[in-house]
């Protein structure tokens, strides 16, 4: 399906060399056994799932967030694509850092074909979670996430990260895709992009997970439901 997808018109971050689609979960049937993986799901929980504890009159309430599916891209780099410029996920939601409390996203790369340094691998700077907002990102100090096909890049949302630069003959596929705490509003809008009866066959989870529910937060509800 990328083949009907234009490159991306802007040279500096979607890239003149790059194929992006979105709405995966009403094009790919597969996206259901990738965003249910345990591997995937599980961590996104444990990073994310920080409880808070308040007072509700007289009781001391424990409430934890949930958590949903926030975007959803395939993206192929063809050669001549120059490496994208590095950022922070959670700057969508203009997250400050270093972070405090909770993180916002944890994001999953899924390689469609080998990752390399050649091909565009997604490069990531390692400990750049701790920098507060007034230091940049290098070049120099990414290190690049060569995986074979098959493989996953797992990585949280106040990391610095970008696509690569591909300087192979080949081009280079992943499957992205966000788990983000379910009281923000997510970066694609699943709502227009699949209609509900699309979801006909998704699991009462997975269809939580995609937004049609109410937050343990209370967000979300229709006539208090």
């Amino acid at each position: 399906q990328l083949d009907s997808i234009p490159d991306g018109e802007d040279e500096y971050f979607a890239g003149t060399k790059t194929r992006r689609m979105s709405r995966l979960f009403s094009r790919l049937p597969q996206m259901q056994l990738v965003a249910m993986n345990p591997v995937f799901f599980e961590t996104a929980k444990a990073i994310l799932q920080k409880p808070l504890h308040f007072w509700s009159g007289e009781n001391r309430v424990e409430l934890i967030p949930d958590v949903q599916i926030g975007m959803t891209q395939a993206i192929q780099i063809w050669p001549g694509q120059k490496a994208q410029p590095l950022h922070r996920d959670d700057a969508v939601w203009m997250w400050r850092h270093p972070i405090y409390g909770r993180e916002a996203r944890v994001q999953i790369m899924f390689a469609v074909t080998d990752f390399t340094e050649e091909n565009g691998a997604t490069k990531v700077i390692p400990q750049s979670h701790l920098w507060d907002d007034q230091r940049g990102p290098q070049i120099e100090e990414t290190v690049s996430a060569e995986m074979k096909a098959g493989d996953a890049l797992i990585w949280i949302g106040s990391t610095y990260h970008g696509g690569g630069e591909n300087v192979s003959n080949e081009p280079r596929i992943g499957l992205t895709m966000s788990y983000d705490l379910a009281f923000l509003r997510q970066e694609e809008n699943h709502y227009l992009s699949m209609p509900p009866e699309s979801m006909s066959n998704f699991s009462d989870e997975l269809k939580g997970l995609l937004g049609w529910n109410m937050s343990s937060t209370f967000v979300g509800f229709v006539e208090h439901e």
